[in-house]
């Protein structure tokens, strides 16, 4: 007996080859999403190849907003603007039609013929001129998060093969969707710890600003005083209306001190505010000494009151640091301070800068003070968040903290040495341009 197998074996190959075209298109899909946290990219290209693959015209997907309340339109492909700019097709509520029944149930509805079907909102589709229609439901960890739609031109009888096919593709989105959500949730929640610590940057530059108030405050009321010295006596003068050549030089001499008094409350002013100032991180090129001069300017009356003797020595040519300069300059200041609160019955505060030994790429700032120093059980602890050795109401133990997570952002690092009775040395290496 004979049986004639050719047209049996043309099927099967043909078989073969779509399941391997499938097979493809998933690869792809499943690459895409494992390489991509582009949640638009992702659904544009899965679209495509859905399209490219079945015999279909057009592909929705929806997605439930944040508050669950609502399926939106988030892609589409193959479809009119005025079908899409329909407000039932752009929303539509869990349970509402075959679309919200599919999110609600979790289970895959399908229409061979959309002119025999009775089912809500099938004239939009009619109109359209789709005639068939087949809705996935999109799940990740168990839980409905939205429904694919796959629509044909003419009818279509939607295979098991093809639903399991178009449901692999679901999950696969699922998964995309859920890693976008990862991400975004990651995102902000680093944006979030970014935010809190430039807060608390903020917040110990004015502690360390409010430390200098009393200090600064002597600081501008000696000049304020000779100015006003002088324009009292000023007056006297124009009172007794007498303008002999000699007199007009003492009110020529006066007028010249009171500038040069004037100017210098300026800038010690100028300096306070701008070193209070809140500014976005501005990383460019800058002179370490001029970073230190100006920390020094805050700090130098609080030294002359405690009666400690500066000692600054800064090698000539340095190459300049990539910084921020109210960061660095915040850093500067606390170690500054803190070397200044070591020493309340006077000392030697010493501050060098030189290029970093075996390392060319760095320079070095030392901070060394002939202070109470810092016990050995406590030196692991100094640079951790609330950790303070002052007494209470002196000090929260941030600003340590603050200033390694100052030099950490400027890829540097900082060290210290320190023994009870002899001081403390910081050592601060930032990267060179």
């Amino acid at each position: 007996m004979n049986r004639d197998i050719t047209q049996k074996k043309e099927v099967r190959r043909q078989q073969v080859e779509q399941f391997r075209i499938w097979l493809a298109t998933l690869n792809a899909i499943s690459k895409t999403v494992s390489n991509s946290l582009n949640l638009d990219k992702i659904l544009s290209i899965t679209m495509d190849k859905i399209l490219e693959t079945l015999e279909v015209g057009s592909v929705r997907i929806y997605l439930l907003d944040d508050g669950r309340k609502a399926l939106r339109l988030v892609a589409h492909k193959g479809l009119s603007t005025d079908f899409i700019n329909n407000p039932l097709i752009g929303s539509r509520k869990p349970g509402d039609g075959l679309l919200g029944q599919t999110l609600l149930d979790g289970e895959t509805k399908v229409v061979d013929n959309t002119l025999q079907s009775g089912s809500p909102y099938v004239d939009l589709l009619i109109e359209e001129g789709l005639a068939s229609v087949v809705y996935i439901p999109l799940i990740t960890k168990g839980a409905s998060i939205g429904v694919m739609c796959v629509s044909g031109l003419t009818p279509y009888k939607y295979s098991t093969e093809v639903v399991e096919f178009l449901t692999a593709i679901g999950n696969h989105i699922g998964v995309a969707v859920d890693n976008a959500n990862l991400y975004k949730n990651t995102k902000k929640a680093y944006q979030d710890l970014r935010e809190a610590q430039e807060q608390v940057v903020q917040a110990e530059k004015l502690a360390s600003l409010g430390k200098l108030a009393a200090t600064i405050a002597h600081e501008i009321n000696n000049p304020l005083s000779g100015i006003l010295n002088y324009i009292r006596l000023m007056i006297k003068l124009f009172s007794q209306n007498r303008f002999s050549h000699e007199k007009l030089e003492n009110i020529s001499r006066y007028l010249k001190t009171m500038e040069s008094e004037t100017a210098r409350c300026g800038e010690i002013v100028k300096d306070l505010l701008a070193f209070a100032r809140r500014t976005k991180i501005n990383i460019e090129s800058n002179r370490i000494e001029d970073i230190i001069d100006k920390t020094l300017n805050l700090i130098s009356h609080d030294l002359e009151i405690k009666e400690i003797q500066l000692q600054k020595t800064i090698e000539p040519n340095l190459p300049k640091v990539k910084c921020d300069f109210k960061q660095i300059q915040q850093v500067l200041l606390n170690l500054m301070y803190n070397a200044s609160e070591a020493m309340p019955n006077g000392g030697a505060l010493t501050v060098t800068a030189h290029s970093a030994a075996g390392a060319e790429a760095f320079l070095e700032v030392v901070i060394s003070d002939t202070g109470c120093g810092i016990a050995q059980q406590d030196m692991e602890k100094i640079f951790e968040p609330f950790f303070t050795t002052k007494e209470e109401g002196k000090g929260v133990g941030l600003g340590l903290s603050v200033v390694y997570g100052i030099i950490a952002k400027h890829n540097g690092t900082i060290t210290v040495e320190s023994k009870l009775g002899k001081g403390s040395t910081f050592n601060v290496r930032l990267p060179c341009i």
